[in-house]
């Protein structure tokens, strides 16, 4: 089969790999489409060092149809349209058992990390991590669903995102993107901030009311001029030190914000706001698998199609290109499309 390899440097390359086959507990899946995490562009822009010389096939975002079952497989069969929650798990400990596999405490590398991923031909995986995609839903639907979209809409169902509410969308890479979706339909008026051109003109047609450009000058006031308060929530996507540090500007007090993006390790909001204003700040780890068929439900009832953020479809042969483009943080989701 063909598959991808990130080498680091920002380079990718298209090789031949041979086919997986099922192990116990195991299936087979042909993928149909596969998406371009922001997470795979830290090995992309990384030095190569001897870690990404491996044989590993990267991403993490796969939908797809079944086409071997392994050994002691129940409740699958072949040709069932299925996508994959990345994050292997242990299924036992008290998280797993009460629908919060996302923060499992003896969770395993992922896909496209420490097992083989989805810019591949085919790919192995545990039925357990296993998601069906509805017949009404699209297989690049389902790439979306798999990582990014449960990752927009956890943090906002945790932060209780409504009419009542201005809520900030800060970075609006797909994340961002499918959060202004999520949000605008949840009834909130919606703030969208990104230094690209391009993503702020996707934002609006997403649903964004405003959008603000960090390049301009500082946020907190380019805000307060449209909404003196400042804003009820806000859900920070980009991993910016500089986005992280503007949170207090933005919010105002008692406000409400759910940290996604993850860019460096150095996190900086001036305490004195924080303390004085009352302010909220929590993390967020992707979602929990429980949570899909609410989503899928949301997106029925609201009309909305999560290929709506998808930018870019390229054939797998095209993998150095895709990622290229992604990296460019101009676009919004770029996928692949097997035929």
């Amino acid at each position: 089969m063909r598959a991808l390899r990130i080498v680091g440097e920002r380079q990718v390359i298209v090789r031949e790999k041979p086919d997986p086959r099922p192990g116990p507990n195991e299936v087979v899946i042909r993928m149909q489409a596969s998406a371009i995490c922001g997470s795979d562009l830290h090995a992309y822009r990384h030095p190569r060092p001897a870690d990404l010389e491996g044989d590993l096939v990267p991403g993490h975002e796969p939908s797809g149809i079944i086409v071997e079952i392994g050994r002691d497989v129940r409740g699958w069969s072949p040709g069932d349209r299925v996508l994959v929650y990345f994050r292997r798990t242990c299924g036992e400990c008290w998280y797993c058992r009460s629908g919060h596999r996302n923060v499992c405490v003896n969770r395993r590398a992922s896909y496209g990390v420490g097992a083989d991923g989805s810019d591949a031909e085919y790919m192995a995986v545990e039925a357990a991590s296993l998601m069906r995609l509805p017949d009404d839903f699209s297989f690049l639907d389902g790439a979306v669903m798999a990582c990014q979209a449960g990752t927009a809409y956890y943090p906002l169902s945790r932060l209780g995102v409504s009419g009542r509410d201005i809520l900030v969308v800060s970075g609006l890479g797909p994340v961002g993107l499918l959060a202004t979706m999520f949000g605008q339909a949840m009834g909130a008026r919606i703030v969208g901030i990104d230094p690209s051109p391009g993503r702020r003109v996707l934002a609006q047609r997403l649903g964004a009311h405003e959008t603000l450009d960090p390049t301009v000058g500082p946020v907190g006031e380019q805000l307060r001029a449209l909404y003196p308060d400042g804003a009820d929530k806000l859900i920070e996507t980009s991993g910016s030190n500089a986005a992280h540090a503007a949170i207090g500007d933005l919010l105002k007090p008692l406000g409400q914000a759910a940290i996604v993006g993850l860019g460096s390790a150095d996190f900086r909001i001036p305490l004195m706001q924080l303390v004085h204003r009352q302010l909220v700040l929590f993390g967020t780890s992707i979602y929990p698998d429980t949570q899909v068929p609410e989503i899928w439900e949301f997106l029925r009832r609201h009309r909305l199609s999560l290929a709506d953020v998808v930018t870019h479809v390229l054939p797998l042969d095209e993998g150095p290109e895709a990622f290229r483009i992604a990296d460019s943080a101009t676009a919004g989701k770029v996928c692949f499309r097997f035929d």
